[in-house]
């Protein structure tokens, strides 16, 4: 009885994995749809335009979990069999969009940013939805377009393309694996050997890490082969021209260590001949900096004894986490918190069930005090997210707040990540 228990088990398992993969084959084919939107706006006004689209050769992600049930990100997408209510693919992600809407500037001024979502290539008609967070972080649609698959004129890609650099393949079937790709930026032709030994070091610098360090067989990492009009990162260097290609630059919204660009179209159009999922920036700057939005990049300067940064800001663009830091951990009181963020390494306690209560010994009390008597222990502790007060963190201290290891919770989240892109 027992082994036909087992059987059964089995049988559904199977066939469970069997309708997950019938279903992509069902709606799509393996190619990439790469869909170019400006995303406008200013503060509590947004709206999406659809500007251009290209198909790329295979589609690099999971087959099998199509639809975004994390509940993560400022944004959200939805792609739909066209006029019906079939979701056959969901994402959600940050922009430079939503940071954009906290500036003084978005109060009067409309601004306009390049997003580029990649979705499996659709075999028919779809209507894609875009969602935003509210100020009670409820989901609300934005608008809804449809794309016509066989009538839409695709743009031609004509670009110089050069085989990326294979730095760690745990698996030549990409789909599924974490694929993860680092573009170098100020690197010019004269700094090759330098741009092919920071691809190296970056690499090694992810893996040295836990939970990275023991996922090495769940990750592929590649390099692109770009090299950029001049060496450096402008911003900061009045030497340095702005204005690449990819517009890679410190002092983005006028904080001098935050390393952005808004010129996503050319970032992901010299990325068509590489499998990605999680881009990460390059810079070619001994300066501190970086910069990570979720499901958008990350970046980090070449820092050639640590990567901190670098494994910090992938923190942000691949799993999702807040900053556990207060603004200079002076009292900055910060505005009431009325809502539960949607960061899991976060909460205001308004709806603590749903984040990391469950690994809070019995003992411990909430809030936390920070104390020798809870070092090492899973709590929460006040002051977070450029506050000190009205926002908790996890640990007393982690690799989301300084150059320490991942605490408990921050490890078990970037876990359920991985496990999200790989099988």
């Amino acid at each position: 009885m027992f082994r036909n228990h087992i059987f059964i088990l089995f049988l559904l398992f199977s066939i469970g994995l069997n309708a997950q993969k019938t279903s992509f084959d069902n709606y799509f084919t393996d190619n990439t749809l790469n869909i170019l939107c400006y995303h406008s706006g200013r503060k509590a006004v947004e709206y999406y335009t659809i500007d251009q689209t290209y198909i790329t050769k295979k589609w690099a992600g999971t087959k099998t979990k199509l639809l975004d049930n994390t509940n993560l990100g400022a944004h959200r997408i939805e792609v739909y069999v066209h006029n019906t209510k079939n979701l056959i693919y969901s994402r959600n992600y940050c922009s430079f969009f939503e940071e954009w809407q906290t500036t003084p500037e978005a109060e009067n001024s409309c601004g306009n940013f390049e997003e580029v979502f990649r979705i499996p290539l659709p075999n028919q008609d779809v209507d894609i939805a875009f969602f935003s967070r509210d100020s009670l972080g409820k989901w609300f649609l934005v608008e809804k377009q449809k794309i016509e698959v066989e009538k839409t004129e695709y743009k031609k890609l004509d670009y110089k393309l050069y085989d990326p650099y294979r730095l760690n393949i745990a698996s030549d079937n990409v789909n599924t694996k974490l694929d993860i790709v680092i573009v170098p930026a100020g690197y010019t032709q004269k700094d090759s050997l330098k741009m092919v030994s920071d691809l190296k070091l970056f690499t090694d610098f992810l893996f040295s890490k836990p939970p990275y360090a023991e996922a090495k067989n769940k990750i592929n990492v590649w390099g692109q082969c770009y090299f950029s009009e001049q060496t450096g990162i402008p911003g900061l260097d009045s030497t340095i021209r702005p204005n690449s290609f990819l517009g890679v630059s410190y002092n983005t919204f006028n904080s001098p260590r935050y390393i952005m660009t808004p010129n996503l179209f050319n970032l992901h159009e010299i990325l068509v001949n590489v499998p990605y999922e999680q881009i990460v920036i390059m810079c070619n700057s001994e300066t501190y900096g970086g910069g990570g939005i979720f499901n958008f990049y990350a970046t980090s300067y070449v820092n050639p004894k640590n990567g901190f940064v670098l494994i910090h800001e992938l923190g942000h663009s691949f799993a999702g986490l807040g900053d556990e830091y207060s603004q200079n951990d002076t009292e900055v009181e910060g505005a009431p918190q009325c809502i539960e963020p949607w960061q899991k390494n976060l909460t205001s306690l308004k709806d603590f069930s749903q984040k990391w209560k469950d690994m809070i010994e019995d003992s411990t009390p909430i809030p936390t005090p920070v104390t020798e008597e809870y070092i090492n222990k899973v709590g929460v502790f006040e002051g977070a997210a450029y506050v000190t007060k009205g926002l908790y963190r996890p640990y007393q201290d982690c690799l989301m707040r300084s150059d320490k290891p991942f605490c408990p919770v921050c490890t078990r989240e970037i876990n359920k990540m991985l496990d999200f892109y790989t099988e």
